[in-house]
């Protein structure tokens, strides 16, 4: 019997006390229905029941094109479907960011939900990376902030050679400004005090989108990943 594959899109339509065109999150629904992700996303081959959620980051470029996307894979089972993001990514659209009435380049964390379930397959999409601070604020579903891309001062003065994985956490919040940038190893060296300042620097400098809730704007954790 033929599979059939029903694609739910979990995404808040985001408002914010500022007026809609002059700032908003990159969005996945609002673009044509062949170029949205989660209709390009084909569900790999499965013979039993299971869920798999994949956590991914990805580049928005101002045109709305997805770049540098990249996704966690915690075991070998996950590979399948972490190709399957990727796969898609390369083609799919996002209606971009938009900070001061200017579409923006944005570091967007978002993760994708796979439910395989007798013959039913279903994909769901959200815009956060399930912190678990800003689940149990907000709900399943919010809306992260999101970074805007800039000249990223610390990729000149962080080492390129040693290799590093930082995780970077800091504030944002309700007006999008960024504060208390803390930064603990994950694997690798330790980075110079001066890298480690530019990374942290890197961050109150950004330009950010803030979390959404409800509709409404929120102050939120913000989390990434910092490596050569």
């Amino acid at each position: 019997m033929k599979l059939f594959c029903k694609i739910m899109i979990l995404l808040l339509v985001a408002g914010t006390s500022r007026s809609a065109d002059d700032m908003r999150p990159a969005n996945f629904e609002q673009v044509e229905s062949k170029r949205r992700l989660a209709e390009r996303i084909k569900f790999p081959e499965m013979t039993r029941d299971a869920t798999v959620i994949i956590h991914c980051n990805s580049q928005i470029a101002a045109s709305g094109k997805m770049t540098k996307t990249g996704c966690y894979a915690k075991d070998n089972f996950d590979t399948a479907f972490v190709a399957a993001i990727i796969k898609a990514a390369k083609k799919a659209l996002l209606k971009p960011a938009v900070i001061g009435g200017k579409t923006k380049k944005i570091y967007l964390q978002f993760r994708v939900e796979f439910i395989a379930e007798g013959e039913k397959r279903d994909i769901y999409l959200y815009r956060n990376p399930g912190h678990a601070e800003n689940i149990e604020a907000y709900g399943y579903d919010y809306v992260a902030a999101q970074r805007v891309v800039g000249k990223e001062p610390w990729q000149k003065i962080c080492p390129q050679r040693a290799r590093y994985l930082l995780r970077l956490k800091a504030f944002v919040g309700e007006d999008g400004q960024s504060a208390s940038p803390t930064l603990e190893r994950v694997s690798g060296i330790m980075p110079t005090l001066d890298c480690q300042n530019a990374i942290k620097d890197t961050i109150l400098s950004s330009l950010f989108t803030p979390a959404i809730a409800d509709g409404y704007p929120v102050p939120s954790a913000f989390v990434e990943l910092f490596s050569n």
